[in-house]
């Protein structure tokens, strides 16, 4: 049965081509690449051009990086960004990270700079893919304000750490995705299972390490096992992963 990794970021991978080949044997038929400033938006689309059928492009400027950019950097990053919007899968990765943010007028640039790329998520009718690291509850409401806005889908990335957070994500329709942190932490395993059945997605965060290997979409399907044998009521199924995905692509 297919699945899609749902956050990459596939551009970092040192042989990509190897990489596709593996998660293809692994039954991972697609993955969303999701992108961090003007020079990986653009290396995204090329990975589209070279593996259309594999790569769902997700083009943005990561919080973090929007921190470091100098305002000339920042419009061309946003002007490409309008620019090629429309070729895009979902819009990704944006979010908000209060590691890095720290100040109060560095916290009001990153939300800036969420709100207009959620501007062009919605113009363009496209999901968008949330970075939230120490900014759990305020990304969640800019997800669930932007659901309730537009209709379009959100996928709140690798955060399955609260449950009673995962509480109100359940009850507002927002999908949440887990990766390769459950197959060594059972606190992580146990959170997951607190997320919506009908919501969760898998994702790898590729090239991000784990046991002291960095991930690959390929292990995916790890994940995915996880969740499906130790799932308390066995309501998991890997056509029902890969369906969630679809849907929160808004894809037939």
């Amino acid at each position: 049965m297919n699945l899609i990794d749902s956050h990459c970021h596939l551009y970092s991978v040192s042989n990509v081509k190897d990489a596709i080949i593996q998660a293809r044997d692994a039954g991972i038929t697609q993955a969303i690449v999701v992108s961090e400033n003007l020079r990986t938006m653009e290396q995204t689309l090329k990975l589209r051009d070279s593996f259309p059928e594999f790569v769902l492009p997700g083009l943005g400027v990561h919080p973090v990086d929007i921190l470091s950019m100098s305002h000339n950097e920042w419009e061309k990053s946003f002007s490409f960004l309008k620019l090629h919007a429309h070729e895009a899968s979902c819009i990704g990765e944006i979010g908000l990270d209060y590691k890095y943010a720290t100040t109060k007028k560095e916290k009001e640039r990153q939300l800036k700079a969420l709100h207009v790329q959620m501007e062009v998520a919605a113009e363009h009718h496209l999901p968008i893919n949330l970075h939230s690291r120490r900014a759990l509850r305020q990304t969640m409401e800019e997800a669930i304000f932007f659901h309730k806005t537009t209709g379009l889908s959100t996928l709140l990335h690798w955060f399955a750490h609260s449950p009673k957070l995962l509480k109100r994500t359940n009850e507002e329709k927002i999908f949440v995705s887990v990766g390769p942190s459950i197959l060594f932490s059972k606190e992580a395993l146990n959170c997951a299972f607190a997320i919506d059945p009908d919501r969760i997605l898998v994702e790898t965060d590729t090239p991000v390490p784990f046991n002291g290997r960095p991930s690959k979409p390929a292990c995916v399907a790890k994940v995915a096992d996880a969740l499906i044998r130790n799932h308390p009521e066995k309501q998991l199924t890997k056509e029902k992963l890969f369906d969630n995905t679809r849907r929160y692509l808004n894809k037939p």
